[in-house]
């Protein structure tokens, strides 16, 4: 008998510690990881493509015919692209956390239920568009639509983030309430519309340009895009500028627009944009200008991951932060301060 209640307290403590009903450290810390390991996606897969062992793995889902993973015979290239395909079961194992950690407040908190499960049923779909990307020999507008995909990640990971620390955290619940700058909701809410309009222009103009540049991701002759690589540059880089005169502009009216201004975190997350889109686009030019060393480029791939999760954060707080309160449900999940 004792033995048996022994192992019934064993799994309920396992239980209680996977399964939650409150937002607490266990589930901000899930959330963390999911955007963490989204974004070390796109660094790992931009080194595969940077090392030319983007074929390393010449088929898929095997490494190759006769075995599942890379062999001696590889080489260097065939370790790296393995080593990529395996981060795809720390992302699983992620995502299973992250999912588990909210299941039992699914009625409480649909929206971190319905986020949880995108980013669970996103990573097979990530591993089917990264097979097609290998059995078309790197086709650089599958690679385009794979790292589309790992942005989307990051960007619904980050929307996870922001809304367990405001569910979790009583100080970051108490300063992102609802119903703030009502003198200056619409405002808000087209400037951060803007902001992720022209994030997803930048981006996606970036796997443009990557598919016209010389780093293919095989040592072997790559389909590339057929575009004139400075006119691609240049389209690419037109946003950037938009972008930065939208953000300067907002963080001024977000300064003068009312008695008090825009609501601090707010103005926090649209300069935290900013100093982020100014380091990347810093870090372009001088690739640009230096013929594309992989140091540089790899910086770039991580400025592009950071780059989406602090536009997901500022979006994310432009509409939660001029929401009307009474549309918001409060309950001890979301409040635990009542």
């Amino acid at each position: 008998m004792k033995g048996g209640r022994e192992a019934k307290d064993v799994r309920r403590k396992i239980s209680d510690f996977l399964f939650r009903t409150q937002v607490d450290g266990w589930v901000r810390a899930t959330a963390w990881a999911s955007l963490l390991a989204n974004s070390l996606l796109i660094l790992t897969g931009g080194l595969v493509r940077l090392t030319g062992s983007g074929l390393g793995c010449p088929t898929w889902p095997r490494c190759t015919d006769d075995s599942w993973t890379s062999t001696a015979a590889m080489g260097i290239h065939g370790a790296i692209e393995f080593g990529n395909r395996l981060l795809t079961f720390v992302l699983t194992l992620v995502a299973i956390a992250a999912f588990l950690a909210v299941i039992r407040m699914r009625k409480e908190r649909p929206d971190l239920f319905r986020l949880t499960l995108v980013l669970g049923l996103g990573i097979p779909l990530q591993a089917v568009v990264g097979g097609i990307t290998v059995r078309t020999g790197l086709n650089p507008w599958i690679v385009g639509i794979h790292f589309m995909l790992s942005a989307a990640m990051i960007y619904l990971s980050a929307i996870l983030v922001n809304r367990c620390r405001r569910a979790g955290l009583p100080e970051v619940d108490a300063k992102e309430q609802p119903g703030q700058a009502r003198h200056a909701r619409g405002i808000i809410r087209a400037t951060a519309l803007g902001m992720a309009f022209l994030t997803l222009l930048i981006v996606y103009l970036g796997t443009l340009v990557t598919g016209t540049g010389p780093h293919s991701g095989d040592s072997g002759e790559i389909a590339r895009h057929a575009f004139d690589a400075v006119v691609i540059a240049r389209a690419h880089a037109l946003p950037v500028y938009v972008l930065v005169a939208l953000l300067v502009l907002s963080l001024i009216a977000g300064r003068i627009v009312g008695r008090n201004g825009w609501p601090r975190p707010i103005w926090n997350a649209y300069a935290t944009v900013l100093c982020v889109l100014v380091f990347q686009a810093a870090v372009g030019f001088y690739q640009y200008f230096n013929g594309l060393p992989i140091v540089a480029v790899c910086l770039h791939l991580v400025g592009s991951a950071t780059l989406v999760a602090v536009v997901a954060f500022a979006v994310e707080k432009a509409f939660a932060l001029t929401a009307d309160p009474a549309a918001v449900t409060t309950s001890p999940v979301t409040d635990p301060t009542h």
